[in-house]
């Protein structure tokens, strides 16, 4: 094998690995925590490079770690790694119980969440957070089986590991 040739595939393997760690990486998504908008199997196709780019908003999907490990989002059995919805930002006010979330704004206005979640009766005491500036509050769309910021509190912006781009759903029917 030639010099040129062997450069231009380690190149190439390495550009291929850049890829894969800074601008695109494929997760798996494991549970139920996210139904109905993600089931456990779907394949998401997700980017670290997003949020340095644009700041998380209310509604995206993000992959959010809570180890300070260097690997985490490359160790897919990690149980501290979550796929969650940011359903408030920065100067939010966040009261929650139960299944229940209610955000308001820092000018006020009650946020009305129009993602698909699974129906739960379930109240409880409200509890309040006002989110600090790089904080956000994370949900899971199931929220009667959703460990999330009600249970581990906000996330900060470091937490957020990667912003969801798509999804695939891949089914087998023999």
């Amino acid at each position: 094998m030639n010099t040129k040739r062997l450069v231009s595939s380690a190149l190439t393997v390495v550009a291929g690995l850049g890829c894969l760690i800074f601008v695109v990486r494929p997760t798996v998504v494991s549970g139920a925590s996210m139904m109905p908008t993600l089931h456990d199997k779907d394949v998401l196709i997700a980017s670290p490079l997003a949020k340095q780019l644009f700041q998380p908003a209310r509604g995206d999907l993000v992959i959010i770690c809570l180890s300070a490990s260097l690997l985490c989002g490359f160790n897919f059995s990690d149980d501290t790694q979550y796929v969650k919805r940011i359903v408030a930002v920065p100067g939010d006010t966040v009261r929650y119980g139960g299944c229940d979330i209610f955000v308001s704004t820092a000018a006020g206005e009650n946020v009305r969440d129009t993602q698909p979640t699974i129906a739960c009766r379930e109240g409880g005491d409200l509890k309040e957070v006002v989110l600090p500036a790089g904080m956000f509050f994370v949900a899971g769309d199931n929220r009667r089986n959703s460990r999330d910021s009600r249970v581990f509190g906000p996330v900060s912006k470091s937490q957020i590991h990667a912003t969801v781009l798509a999804q695939m759903r891949l089914t087998w029917t023999p």
